[in-house]
């Protein structure tokens, strides 16, 4: 993890000595160098969930030292220096790891999660512990295509762990249950009634709740009927 983004990046090896992927490279990436070393891992993928550089940073970097190709998901790849394309739910076997990439789009237009088979789903920017991925970053394909990520992460079993782009791992299980934006998007809790001004435009408070970040996300709805979810440092909660 980096320590000021929070960003992770992670390495998954099939066994020593065998096959092994990196899911983004926006963390120091010296122990996954040190790692692939100390367990005779052979580097076969860079996976990309999205172009952000808090998740590419080190990619050119890895790519060069462990000579291993970048993929990302088709419509992100050209926003990815030496991306190879992975296309919608199509699944690769790198050794003895099975990898589907997933489409979580929202956050950016062709943003990807990975499904490991053992491991669990990377969300990259998708999915927090508890939260969601803003959908006004660069990039973003809007708020509709993040829900239709949630649906997607919400088919998995509940016992599916998920490991995000950003602090710590959770399940689905454990999303579906606790995290404030989902309860809401499954009627399980009232969308809130609150006003706000969102990115100076006016709008309805749905959920506030608690980021990765120890800050907050928000759910708002604007008066033309457009959701988005916005940083909460973005976000004024008007009185009355």
């Amino acid at each position: 993890m980096d320590p000021g983004w929070l960003s992770n990046a992670y390495l998954v090896g099939e066994r020593v000595g065998g096959a092994a992927v990196v899911i983004d490279s926006g963390a120091p990436i010296a122990p996954l160098v040190a790692a692939l070393t100390r367990h005779k891992l052979r580097l076969a993928a860079i996976l990309t969930t999205h172009r952000h550089i808090d998740h590419v940073q080190g990619h050119a970097e890895l790519a060069r030292a462990m000579r291993a190709p970048i993929f990302a998901l088709a419509p992100e790849a050209p926003h990815v220096v030496g991306a190879g394309t992975l296309e919608f739910e199509e699944e690769r076997l790198w050794g003895g790891l099975h990898v589907r990439a997933v489409p979580l789009l929202g956050h950016t237009s062709g943003h990807a999660g990975y499904l490991i088979g053992g491991v669990g789903l990377f969300t990259g920017d998708c999915l927090f512990a508890g939260s969601l991925g803003g959908t006004v970053a660069p990039g973003n394909s809007g708020f509709e295509d993040a829900r239709r990520a949630v649906d997607r992460i919400l088919c998995l079993p509940d016992d599916t762990p998920v490991h995000p782009g950003h602090a710590g791992p959770t399940t689905v299980g454990a999303e579906r249950t606790g995290n404030p934006f989902i309860r809401a998007m499954l009627g399980h809790d009232p969308e809130g009634r609150r006003r706000c001004l969102a990115l100076g435009r006016e709008a309805r408070l749905i959920v506030l709740a608690r980021d990765y970040d120890a800050g907050t996300k928000a759910w708002v709805r604007f008066d033309d009927g457009e959701d988005a979810l916005v940083p909460g440092s973005r976000v004024q909660v008007l009185n009355g």
